[in-house]
C-alpha cells in the first residue's frame, strides 16, 4: 500500500518550548480545535481518485503530537508523502513533522500548502530547502496536487507549469505557477475523519464544552456535531485585493468562488446532515454581500427532504458577514429563512479614522471622501445589531486593537466606541472574539512591517503619525526574509513602528478592558 499522510499540525506553542507567549495563547483563541479541518479533509478526499494511493487524516489539533511523528515512524516504507497545512502559528511545528519524515527516510515527499506558504512561499522554500520539497499557494489547488501526487505515484513527475498554485525548484530556481479556476471540490468523504485515529468523539467533546450550550442557551436547540460547509469561498474585499485588517487570509488571487447552482448547494449541506452533522459553518469569509444571489436561489429552491423537517430538527447553519452586507433588513431576513442563525461579523472599531486605517470601506467603495465612507460603515454597525436582533440571528462580535498610526486618543475613542456598539447590540451578541492586532504575513499590517515606504504612504494617506524612518528601517531589516514569526514579538515591532505612543502592553490593556465590558454585559468572550 501506497500511503499519503495529510496534517493539520498544532500552534507550534503547543508543541515547541521555546516560545513563551501572553497574548497569543491557544487557550486564548477561538474556533480551535472545534471542528474537522476542512483544507485536509478535502485533499484526502479528491485523493481517493488516485489509483493505489490511501490518504491518512491526521489533526495534530486532536491526535497527540507523539502519535502523528510515530505513525511517520511506523509507516514510513509505505509513505510516498507528508502534507502539512501552515498557519504562521503551526508553521514551525509543521517544519517540525516534515523535517522528522526526512530524517525518518529521505526520500518522502514533503508538502507544504496553507495560508502561510502562500504568503511566504518564497521566504519558506528558500530557507527551508532541505525539508520543503514542494509548496503550494493560495485556494484553488485541489485539482493540482491531486495531479501531483498521482505522478509522484508513477514516478512520472511533469514540469511545475502542470500543476497550477505549485512552488517548486527547477534548474532555473524557484518557480511559481499561477493558480487556474477550478470548481470547488465537495466529494467529500467524512469517513477519513476516523479511518486512522478516532477524532470524532474529541471533536463532539470540544463542541459540547464549547459553542453549543451557548446555543442551547439562545436557540433552544440541542447541537451534537459541528462540521465547516464549502458552499462557497471569498469575500467581496478581496475583488479589489484589499483584505482588513482583521482578515490575512490569503486567497491565491481568484477573489470569490462558489457552488454552480442551488441544487449544488444543497447537495453539499444534504450530504454534511446525513452524515450526522447538525451544525454547519460555511466557510466563505463574507456571505451577504459577495455571495447573495447564491443564497438568495438556495432560498426559493428549497428541496423537499429540507422542507420536510420540522423547524426544530432543522441544522443550525453559521456564517461570516460584514456590516454593511447585514445592515440590509432584507438580506437579514434571507440568512434567517435559510436557518443561518449564528454569523462572525468584524465590527472593528467606531472612529471614522481608525475604520479608514483598518481599511473597512463601504462595499463597494464609490470613492468620496474617506472620513464619510467610515462615518457610514460605523453607521452599518449599529444597523446590522438592529437587523440581526430583529431577525433572531445571533451574532459573535469580533474586535480588533491597534492600527497603523493609532495614537492614545484614538485607542480611547476606539475602546468607548466599541463599548457603545457592545451596549447597543446585547440582545444581538452572543459572544465576543477581541484581539490585539496581528501583522499575519500576506495582510497590509505584514507590509508596515517588512515596508517602510509603504507604510509611510499609508500615514500620510490617512494624516496619522508614525515612527521616525531610521526606527522603521532597522525593524524592517530585522524582518526581511524571514519565514519563521515570532508572533509576539512581530506584534511588539509593529507596535514600535506605526504606532510610537503606544506599546503593547497598552493594547493588551485596552483587550482586558473591553472582554471586561462584554463580560458585565453579558457577552461570553469566546465561542
Amino acid at each position: 500500500m501506497t500511503l499519503v499522510l495529510l496534517v493539520n499540525p498544532p500552534n507550534t506553542t503547543q508543541v515547541l518550548d521555546e516560545r513563551s507567549c501572553t497574548l497569543t495563547r491557544p487557550e486564548d483563541l477561538t474556533d480551535w480545535a472545534n471542528v474537522p479541518s476542512l483544507g485536509v479533509l478535502t485533499l484526502a478526499s479528491a485523493l481517493l481518485e488516485v489509483p493505489g494511493i490511501i490518504p491518512v487524516y491526521l489533526d495534530g489539533t486532536i491526535v497527540p503530537w507523539d502519535a502523528i511523528l510515530g505513525f511517520v515512524e511506523e509507516h514510513a516504507g509505505d509513505l510516498l508523502a507528508v502534507c502539512a497545512s501552515m498557519l504562521t502559528a503551526s508553521y514551525e511545528a509543521g517544519l517540525t513533522l516534515l523535517r522528522h519524515a526526512k530524517a525518518v527516510r529521505p526520500g518522502i515527499c514533503t508538502i507544504a500548502g496553507n495560508d502561510h506558504i502562500s504568503a511566504l512561499g518564497r521566504q519558506c522554500l528558500s530557507r527551508q530547502r532541505d525539508c520543503i520539497d514542494f509548496g503550494f499557494a493560495g485556494n484553488e489547488v485541489v485539482g493540482s496536487f491531486r495531479d501531483l501526487i498521482a505522478d509522484l505515484s508513477r514516478d512520472a513527475l511533469g514540469p511545475p507549469s502542470r500543476y497550477p498554485g505549485l512552488l517548486a525548484w527547477t534548474p532555473d530556481g524557484l518557480v511559481r505557477t499561477p493558480q487556474r479556476p477550478e470548481p470547488l471540490y465537495t466529494a467529500l468523504d467524512y469517513g477519513l475523519i476516523d479511518a486512522v485515529y478516532p477524532h470524532t468523539p474529541q471533536y463532539q467533546a470540544n463542541f459540547a464544552t464549547g459553542v453549543a450550550p451557548r446555543l442551547r442557551e439562545l436557540l433552544s436547540v440541542d447541537l451534537r456535531n459541528g462540521v465547516p460547509a464549502e458552499l462557497a469561498r471569498g469575500c467581496i474585499k478581496f475583488s479589489r485585493d484589499d483584505a482588513c485588517t482583521f482578515c490575512s487570509i490569503q486567497y491565491g488571487g481568484m477573489w470569490r468562488n462558489s457552488v454552480p447552482d442551488a441544487a449544488r448547494g444543497w447537495a453539499v449541506v444534504e450530504h454534511a446532515v446525513r452524515s450526522g452533522y447538525d451544525y454547519l459553518s460555511l466557510t466563505a469569509d463574507e456571505l451577504p454581500l459577495t455571495f447573495g444571489s447564491l443564497l438568495r436561489e438556495m432560498r426559493r429552491e428549497a428541496p423537499r427532504w429540507w422542507l420536510g423537517l420540522p423547524q426544530d430538527q432543522r441544522p443550525i447553519f453559521a456564517g461570516y458577514a460584514r456590516a454593511d452586507g447585514l445592515s440590509s433588513s432584507r438580506h437579514a431576513a434571507t440568512l434567517r429563512e435559510l436557518g443561518i442563525r449564528y454569523l462572525m461579523v468584524g465590527l472593528d472599531a467606531g472612529s471614522p479614522v481608525s475604520l479608514a486605517a483598518l481599511n473597512k470601506p463601504l462595499a463597494p467603495a464609490r470613492g468620496g471622501d474617506p472620513a464619510y465612507r467610515a462615518e457610514r460603515m460605523f453607521q452599518h454597525n449599529l444597523d446590522a445589531l438592529d437587523a440581526a436582533r430583529d431577525e433572531g440571528i445571533f451574532l459573535k462580535a469580533g474586535f480588533v486593537v491597534g492600527h497603523i498610526g493609532m495614537t492614545r486618543q484614538l485607542l480611547e475613542e476606539n475602546i468607548q466606541s466599541i463599548c457603545t456598539l457592545v451596549d447597543r447590540g446585547k440582545e444581538a451578541i452572543a459572544s465576543s472574539d477581541i484581539e490585539v492586532l496581528s501583522p499575519e504575513p500576506g495582510s497590509f499590517d505584514y507590509r508596515y512591517l517588512t515596508e517602510p515606504a509603504f507604510a509611510s504612504a499609508a500615514a500620510q494617506r490617512l494624516g496619522l503619525t508614525i515612527a521616525d524612518a531610521d526606527v522603521r528601517d532597522r525593524i524592517a531589516v530585522r524582518w526581511a526574509g524571514r519565514d519563521r514569526l515570532d508572533r509576539e514579538q512581530a506584534m511588539a515591532d509593529y507596535v514600535h513602528a506605526v504606532m510610537p505612543e503606544l506599546t503593547l502592553d497598552d493594547l493588551a490593556q485596552a483587550r482586558e478592558r473591553l472582554r471586561e465590558h462584554c463580560r458585565s454585559n453579558g457577552v461570553f468572550v469566546g465561542e
